[in-house]
């Protein structure tokens, strides 16, 4: 991708620069940070039936899903060897195998007598791949270990009915397979990615958390959601710190991947204030940082909101009036408020009556909250990785730093645990699985203990009912509050192309270049 943008494209790139130069340990921040790599000018117009029509399921079963890589399990799913993770992707399955102390092996998940799926789920152990229906068996490196009844199968060669493979390879601990026989090495696909972790590489995390949903929309709808930050002012406002403008991320595309650094906004002089509220604490009662409008749940399924000037109303969780004078509110504001809600140990406390002495005596009296933010990170880690937490820049403290690494992988960099995966719910193009995984940093200790099995929640159970995920869960609800209309939206609106803009939405713009390539529509 071009290095510099055709003039009238506005980017963040220079104010981007002036954060890195005013970092309190600039001296350690990697060149990978250094680099910008905008797209041209648009207009980009992506076409609805990408979404919506089954044809481009089909087209993405044969070319994307058949030829890309893609993330399929991660190490810390095997905890010994013989362990087997399926991953299914469309109407394909495949068995991912721990074969040895350091050897993985992935095969076609398909007995080669009958056809039989030989695992529908994870299994631990084994010390052979058996049919359930008529007993055929392999070993775990793929070759035959026995047939019942082997007399009458006339002419068959054992050396000939070892489980297909398909191309694995593996980086950061994750585990990637390939169908396409001809597909070029994951460290060519990858390319330069791996800079973008010098200082924290991948494969010194492990994974914390592992939670999975089916959502009810096209794969690529919700994956879209969690590639930009344009939505964070109107879906996540209770989130904004340090001021608010239409900026406040940089963006970068590479070849297979592209970047988001969100590090706030840079070109206002803050946020505005507003008279303290005694009730305040950020879960059910919380105020609307751009126009200080007061969200507070009054009772079971009812928010009650409050402008600064006195004006009221009362809501459900969706925003739909009930009574009073104000009559209309943020639906997100009000789901946060009214909606389900965390163990109370789970919520965030105000930053100002967190803040260690030992923070306040680093940083000095007069520091900036990114300053603040960063160093509590800092002293938190030196109980981790003491190793790197005094050479770790504020930026890669307090930047959030998405990754989109093509098709559907989603890691975040820094310290930031976020990964993501997104795949279509089987075979049906309308549905979506959603997956969030925590990648922590691995002790120093050695001391630590991973997540090793997926927790599933129901189709229309509430992310909040997976509180290893924290606060991100209650992000989630106002995220895929919306995502069933944009895919309604999508399915009666009068255009056939989607407007997305240059650069707030220049990673879908990129991932849409790739796809259109890869699919043969170019």
């Amino acid at each position: 991708m071009a290095e510099t943008v055709s003039k009238g494209v506005r980017t963040m790139d220079e104010a981007f620069a002036q954060l890195l130069e005013a970092d309190t340990h600039g001296d350690h921040i990697i060149d990978a940070w250094r680099r910008n790599s905008p797209m041209p000018p648009g207009p980009s117009l992506i076409p609805v039936a990408r979404y919506i029509d089954r044809k481009y399921h089909e087209l993405e079963k044969e070319h994307l899903w058949g030829k890309c890589w893609q993330v399929a399990a991660h190490e810390d799913d095997f905890a010994n060897v013989g362990d087997v993770v399926p991953y299914d992707i469309a109407d394909k399955s495949y068995l991912i195998v721990r074969s040895g102390e350091e050897d993985y092996k992935a095969f076609y998940n398909a007995c080669l007598h009958r056809g039989r799926k030989l695992r529908e789920t994870p299994s631990k152990s084994l010390d052979e791949l058996r049919c359930p229906f008529h007993g055929w068996a392999w070993n775990l490196d793929g070759s035959l270990k026995q047939v019942p009844c082997a007399y009458d199968f006339a002419g068959m060669k054992r050396d000939e009915e070892s489980l297909p493979e398909i191309k694995l390879a593996r980086w950061g601990r994750f585990i990637f397979v390939n169908p396409d026989p001809e597909a070029e090495p994951l460290e060519d696909f990858l390319g330069d990615f791996s800079t973008n972790f010098e200082l924290f590489p991948y494969d010194n995390r492990f994974k914390q958390a592992h939670v999975a949903k089916v959502v009810k929309a096209n794969w690529k709808v919700v994956q879209e959601a969690f590639m930009e930050s344009y939505h964070v002012l109107m879906t996540h406002p209770q989130i904004l710190t340090g001021g608010a403008n239409d900026l406040c991320t940089k963006y970068d595309a590479f070849e297979n991947y592209s970047r988001a650094i969100r590090c706030g906004a840079l070109e206002t002089k803050g946020m505005p204030s507003w008279e303290a509220y005694e009730g305040e604490n950020g879960a059910t009662c919380l105020r609307h940082p751009l126009n200080g409008w007061l969200y507070e749940k009054i009772a079971e399924g009812v928010v009650q909101v409050t402008t600064p000037k006195g004006k009221s109303g009362t809501f459900t969780v969706d925003a739909q009036y009930i009574d009073g004078e104000l009559t209309d509110a943020n639906p997100h504001m009000t789901l946060w408020a009214g909606g389900c809600q965390l163990p109370e140990d789970n919520t965030t406390a105000r930053m100002k009556d967190r803040i260690p002495k030992a923070v306040r005596n680093a940083v000095g009296s007069d520091a900036s909250p990114r300053v603040i933010g960063a160093e509590m990170q800092r002293q938190m880690l030196k109980g981790v990785v003491p190793s790197v937490a005094d050479r770790i820049p504020d930026i890669e403290l307090n930047a959030s730093t998405f990754f989109t690494v093509f098709p559907n992988w989603h890691p975040w960099g820094s310290f930031n645990l976020i990964n993501y995966r997104f795949r279509p719910n089987g075979d049906n193009h309308d549905e979506c699985i959603m997956e969030c995984m925590y990648l922590a940093p691995i002790p120093e200790s050695g001391a630590y203990e991973p997540a090793r099995e997926i927790h599933w929640l129901g189709v229309d159970e509430d992310w909040t009912n997976a509180p290893e995920l924290g606060m991100l869960t209650k992000i989630f609800n106002q995220d895929l509050r919306n995502l069933p209309y944009v895919y309604a939206g999508m399915k009666t609106t009068a255009r056939e192309n989607l407007r997305i803009g240059d650069y707030n939405e220049l990673k879908l713009r990129h991932w849409h270049n790739l796809y259109a390539q890869q699919i043969g529509e170019t």
